[in-house]
């Protein structure tokens, strides 16, 4: 392919603008033999001499003035692919923050607007679960992402706050509950493969506790969907859900809630990205301020 040769033609037009191989080494900035090897590939790529030898430099073969039209095409090219990469690099990117549906659309709507007058930036907010939000990071296709899941991946985490999960249902309930009073209710749970889900039952199965002893009516698949089942329900349903989700609903009393007598339902919630850059240390110094 032609695009192994592009800094070889470059060579050629150095030359052939000075007629001289060694004033050409010393503007590239590379030995004579490194020049004279570079036009040598080339010769033997083309099949033709580019240049002949003259006492006082070289002048163009006739298959040199021939190639040299081409040659002053791709110096034109050069030009105008420098001017548009030096756009490109002036364009004002978007910094892109990834999170999972629950952190996205109730903890970090508000928090977004401090970040953007912080890195002097415009923010698009990207929506997935933890899974490809830390393959997403990974491939550099996102600056940072908030996640509720930690691998060893070699990726930087950073942890940034704790997320309660509660009891909740659309009728009053007890305070406190123990663990085996869940399986008197109804419940809709989120699908099996949700980070809630898992860690639910990750917390369950370290009190001896197995899911399957639970009357499960049904299964959604985000938050927001699990927080109107449960409150449109004509008859009383439990779940468990971020804090987060269901604030304003409690407030209102349209939802009640209730801690699970001696168990911790909080996990952590991370910043996590691949490489630090000025503006993720400006969003982590905000962070830990």
């Amino acid at each position: 392919m032609v695009i192994k040769y592009l800094d070889k033609i470059y060579t050629f037009l150095v030359i052939n603008k000075h007629n001289s191989f060694s004033k050409a080494s010393k503007v590239l900035g590379v030995s004579q033999p490194a020049v004279t090897q570079q036009i040598r590939t080339l010769e033997n790529y083309l099949g033709v001499s580019l240049f002949e030898r003259k006492k006082n430099g070289v002048i163009l073969t006739k298959e040199g003035q021939n190639f040299l039209k081409i040659a002053e095409e791709f110096e034109e090219f050069l030009k105008t692919f420098d001017k548009k990469v030096n756009k490109f690099r002036q364009l004002d990117m978007p910094f892109l923050i990834g999170a999972s549906p629950t952190v996205g659309n109730y903890n970090l709507p508000e928090c977004i607007k401090y970040y953007k007058t912080l890195i002097n930036k415009e923010i698009n907010l990207i929506i997935k679960n933890n899974d490809a939000l830390l393959e997403d990071v990974k491939n550099s296709a996102l600056d940072m992402a908030f996640v509720t899941k930690k691998k060893n991946d070699g990726l930087n985490y950073v942890e940034w706050l704790e997320d309660e999960l509660v009891v909740f249902s659309n009728k009053p309930l007890p305070p406190t509950i123990e663990l085996d009073d869940l399986k008197n209710y109804k419940m809709i749970c989120r699908e099996p493969n949700s980070s809630t889900r898992e860690f639910i039952k990750k917390v369950f199965e370290e009190h001896h506790f197995g899911c399957d002893t639970l009357n499960i009516l049904s299964v959604v698949h985000n938050s927001t969907a699990l927080k109107y089942t449960v409150m449109n329900s004509n008859e009383q349903v439990v779940s468990i859900i971020s804090k987060m989700v269901i604030k304003d609903e409690v407030r209102e009393k349209k939802l009640f809630v209730a801690k699970i007598k001696g168990m911790d339902l909080k996990r952590k919630v991370y910043v996590v990205y691949k490489e630090k850059s000025k503006e993720i240390e400006a969003i982590l110094n905000f962070i830990r301020s």
